[in-house]
């Protein structure tokens, strides 16, 4: 059994090595960025004040999804978008300061 997961062990070293040397970008892992506290139930008045500023990240998806529903969903799956930070911009031009990674 020893030898079958040495196996296996080396075919996954050889899949990996196969992706990166192929020109698949190979990046480290990061932990995910955790969600502020209660930030989720800001996401209307972030969408609101995006709106306002004349950003087209306060106007719905393509699909129809709504930047509220947008902004919730994405914050429950793990990805912050800060929108407590979003609601202090003074120009559209700030958002990547409020949801890129720290």
């Amino acid at each position: 059994m020893k030898h079958f997961a040495n196996i296996v062990f080396w075919l996954g070293c050889a899949v990996v090595l196969v992706f990166c040397l192929g020109g698949v970008t190979c990046q480290p892992v990061h932990p995910p960025i955790p969600i502020e506290p209660n930030d989720t139930e800001n996401c209307a008045a972030a969408c609101t004040h995006l709106t306002a500023l004349g950003c087209p990240e306060g106007e719905p998806l393509e699909d129809g999804t709504s930047c509220t529903k947008f902004c919730v969903d994405t914050q429950k799956s793990g990805h912050p978008l800060n929108p407590t930070c979003v609601m202090k911009m003074t120009a559209c031009s700030e958002l990547e300061g409020c949801t890129a990674p720290r």
